[in-house]
C-alpha cells in the first residue's frame, strides 16, 4: 500500500525533507557505469610462487596507487555492485626490454611468456567463499584484448655479437577477449577473490628477481552505485 506524504510522522517528514535538500544519497536509485576495476602483484621473486591473489589491495594500502589498483576496499566493490561481463589478465614490466641482453632466457621476458607464468596456472574467483569461475592457463584463455597488436621500447641497446632480441606477446586482439557467461553480478559489501594458483607446485621466475614483473586481473563490466 503507497502511503501518501501526510501519512508519515512529524519526524519521517522532516527526515525526508532534509534528506532531499542535504543528504548525499538519494535512497531506492541507482547509477548505472561501464566500469573496469584492476589489481596487480609482483611476480618476479627470489622464491618460488605458490598463488598470486588479487584486488586484495585498495587505494588507501600503503604504497599503492592507480597504476596497480582502483578499488575502494579490500576485496569488496563497497556500497557498489558490479555485473562482470568480461575478464582479462595482463602484466607490465617498468623495463621491458632489459638493455644489458646477453642471449640468456633471465634477461628477457620472451622466455617467461613462452616456457613460464604465462603458459601455467588456474584462475579461480570466489565470492563468500564459494567458486563461481575456474579457468585453466588464464593468461592465454583470458587475454588483455585491448586491441594493441605490437607493444614496442625505443632505444635498445644489445651487444653487437647478438641478433635483435626475441619478442613475444599475449593476444591482444579485441575480439579475443574472454566474456563471462551467464554474468557474475557482485552485490555490495560482498567479499570476493580472484587468484591464480598453480596446483602441480610453487612457480619459479625465469626472468631475474632484478626486474618486477607485475600480473594482474582486470574485471570489466558495469557498476550500480547509489545516486547521491
Amino acid at each position: 500500500m503507497a502511503l501518501s506524504f501526510s501519512d508519515l510522522t512529524q519526524s519521517q517528514q522532516v527526515l525526508s525533507q532534509l534528506q532531499s535538500q542535504y543528504g548525499t544519497l538519494q535512497a531506492g536509485q541507482l547509477q548505472i557505469n561501464r566500469k573496469r576495476f584492476w589489481s596487480y602483484v609482483p611476480f618476479s621473486t627470489s622464491a618460488a610462487v605458490p598463488q598470486l591473489n588479487f584486488f586484495g589491495n585498495s587505494l588507501g594500502t600503503s604504497g599503492t596507487n592507480y597504476q596497480f589498483t582502483n578499488m575502494p576496499v579490500q576485496s569488496s566493490f563497497g556500497t557498489s555492485s558490479f555485473l562482470i561481463k568480461g575478464i582479462e589478465t595482463n602484466y607490465f614490466l617498468p623495463a621491458l626490454l632489459n638493455a644489458s641482453y646477453d642471449g640468456t632466457d633471465e634477461t628477457t621476458l620472451y622466455s617467461e611468456i613462452v616456457g613460464g607464468l604465462f603458459q601455467a596456472g588456474v584462475f579461480q574467483l570466489n565470492i563468500n567463499a564459494k567458486n563461481y569461475l575456474t579457468i585453466p592457463r588464464p593468461f592465454l584463455q583470458m587475454p588483455p584484448g585491448d586491441g594493441r597488436t605490437l607493444l614496442q621500447t625505443a632505444g635498445q641497446a644489445v651487444a653487437s655479437y647478438y641478433s635483435r632480441l626475441p619478442s613475444a606477446d599475449l593476444s591482444r586482439r579485441s575480439d579475443n577477449k574472454f566474456l563471462v557467461d551467464p554474468e557474475i553480478l557482485i552485490e555490495s559489501q560482498q567479499q570476493f577473490l580472484a587468484s591464480i594458483t598453480f596446483p602441480s607446485g610453487s612457480l619459479a621466475t625465469i626472468i631475474s628477481s632484478s626486474f618486477t614483473l607485475y600480473v594482474g586481473v582486470i574485471l570489466d563490466g558495469i557498476e550500480f552505485r547509489p545516486v547521491q
